[in-house]
């Protein structure tokens, strides 16, 4: 955990070129947190996470919006 904490501390633990960090939170215990990331790129984001391989586990799950997921599901059960 130690190198962990002193590459955030070095590097700020910011996403590459290719996305965009909109906010991200810490668990209070140090165990973890989550951060909201958008991006075009499936390789910045892959980028991103093996930084850090070995290090913390990162699960990266896309998300959509209300308008957007909405216009998938009115497409799909019109």
């Amino acid at each position: 955990m130690q190198a962990t904490i002193k590459k955030f501390m070095e590097t700020g633990g910011m996403p590459p070129e290719g996305a965009t960090m909109l906010s991200r939170y810490h668990n209070i215990d140090g165990t973890g947190g989550f951060a909201v990331v958008e991006s075009e790129s499936a390789a910045a984001l892959a980028d991103w996470a093996l930084e850090w391989n070995g290090m913390i586990t990162i699960n990266i799950t896309p998300l959509m919006d209300d308008e957007t997921i909405g216009g998938v599901l009115g497409n799909k059960f019109s």
